[in-house]
């Protein structure tokens, strides 16, 4: 059974005054994908044009906003895949030592899975902490989908997590990256962990470069405000997503 997902850092900077770029979900319905996950995602001025939207198709999921500098995160689900929800878990996202996060437990044709959003947050020294954190909590789960931002490269990650887990994403060396420092370096930080999940596999045109999964970047046109965006506005984006869309499909 294929499931596809997707899974996007829109870089709200815990901004209360954030205004969701009008052009997002938009792009994301035309995805067509069943899983979403929006990382560094705040509500926002506009949140009931984006609610109405999106929940043509999607039942939308939320962790609460808590105060400026910390993020949201969201998780759509279609609606036509009949995804049963059994529980909803979200963190302290004011513990430096806790990454962003939201589990949405569901059951979909009799398999449970288990889906969870995160971003590693880059303050202070406590990137171990929430890695183990991480690690720690996927012991008590069965099958898990796990999409984030983990501001950390593969090899690391892959590193940080038990063996019974599993880190796919798109292939870096085919010049594959979601995220370009101010130095112009390139790399990959958005990755997908599984445990107890069938295959992973990357269902679009560019499997034969990337197998697992892939990375787009086609949404940064002129008409979508990235018209006089320069090499030096890499970490100045402020309201635009600054990191590509990671996409793929797993089946359960």
């Amino acid at each position: 059974m294929e499931i596809k997902y997707l899974e996007w850092n829109l870089n709200a900077r815990g901004n209360k005054n954030y205004t969701i770029p009008s052009f997002v979900p938009e792009y994301i319905i035309q995805k067509n994908v069943d899983i979403m996950v929006l990382l560094e995602f705040c509500c926002g001025d506009n949140w009931n044009d984006f609610k109405c939207i999106l929940e043509k198709d999607y039942d939308l999921y939320i962790s609460p906003y808590i105060s400026g500098n910390y993020n949201q995160v969201c998780i759509a689900l279609r609606r036509s895949r009949k995804f049963q929800m059994e529980k909803i878990i979200v963190e302290d996202a004011c513990d430096i030592n806790i990454p962003e996060f939201l589990q949405i437990d569901v059951h979909i044709d009799e398999k449970q899975i288990n889906i969870i959003g995160t971003r590693i947050k880059t303050e202070g020294k406590s990137k171990e902490n929430q890695y183990n954190f991480l690690k720690t909590h996927f012991k008590s789960l069965n099958t898990v989908l796990c999409l984030g931002d983990f501001n950390c490269v593969y090899n690391k990650l892959s590193e940080f997590m038990d063996a019974e887990l599993d880190v796919y994403g798109p292939r870096i060396k085919n010049n594959y990256y979601s995220f370009v420092f101010e130095n112009g370096d390139c790399q990959g930080l958005d990755w997908v962990i599984t445990k107890g999940i069938s295959s992973v596999y990357n269902p679009y045109d560019d499997k034969n470069k990337t197998p697992y999964a892939t990375y787009d970047w086609e949404y940064i046109t002129e008409d979508n405000g990235y018209e006089k965006k320069t090499k030096a506005d890499y970490l100045n984006i402020e309201g635009l997503p600054d990191h590509a869309i990671l996409t793929g499909a797993i089946d359960i």
